[in-house]
């Protein structure tokens, strides 16, 4: 395990190339965090494989075995973890009554159950500093659902509510 300094470490989740999760893995480690950066294949994060200010991880947050592995080796390497991003998530486009169940489905478990899967798995580290934080990426299409996003719309609505319970730990 790395030594206990007070550089945060902060596991981000969704962390591919060119989207919010890596802008925000790139600024946390410019703020001198440890940055555990993952997503599903590390290809996708090739620009930071060389970055010794990054520790990259395969992650599909569908997986209760891959989130577990992702957590175990975190812990192992680090003793903690003190922000954790939800930031994963996947868009699902069209008319509502014409989506097909599987993809709606796919769509709630990534944008919903893929990130209470993450945070289920990280409070146990969590809980008794009170010092970290959890965030959840939502969308503020879940204030404002158009006709061709309600799946992910509700999906972002449905994060929303569970983020906001969290509060009340």
């Amino acid at each position: 395990m790395e030594s206990q300094d007070q550089n945060p470490v902060v596991l981000i989740t969704g962390c591919s190339q060119g989207g919010i999760g890596h802008a925000l893995a790139r600024a946390f480690a410019d703020s001198n965090c440890k940055v555990v950066a993952t997503s599903r294949s590390l290809s996708t994060m090739s620009d930071l494989q060389q970055d010794p200010r990054f520790y990259l991880q395969e992650l599909d947050v569908l997986s209760e075995q891959s989130v577990q592995h992702v957590m175990s080796n975190v812990i192992d390497k680090f003793g903690r973890v003190d922000v954790l991003v939800n930031n994963a998530g996947i868009q699902c486009v069209g008319p509502l009554a014409e989506i097909p169940l599987p993809a709606l489905e796919n769509t709630f478990n990534t944008n919903v159950f893929g990130s209470i899967r993450v945070v289920q798995a990280v409070v146990p580290h969590m809980a008794s500093k009170k010092k970290e934080r959890i965030v959840n990426i939502g969308s503020v299409s879940a204030l404002a659902p158009g006709p061709w996003s309600g799946v992910y719309t509700a999906s972002k609505a449905a994060l929303h509510a569970l983020t906001d319970t969290l509060r009340w730990r």
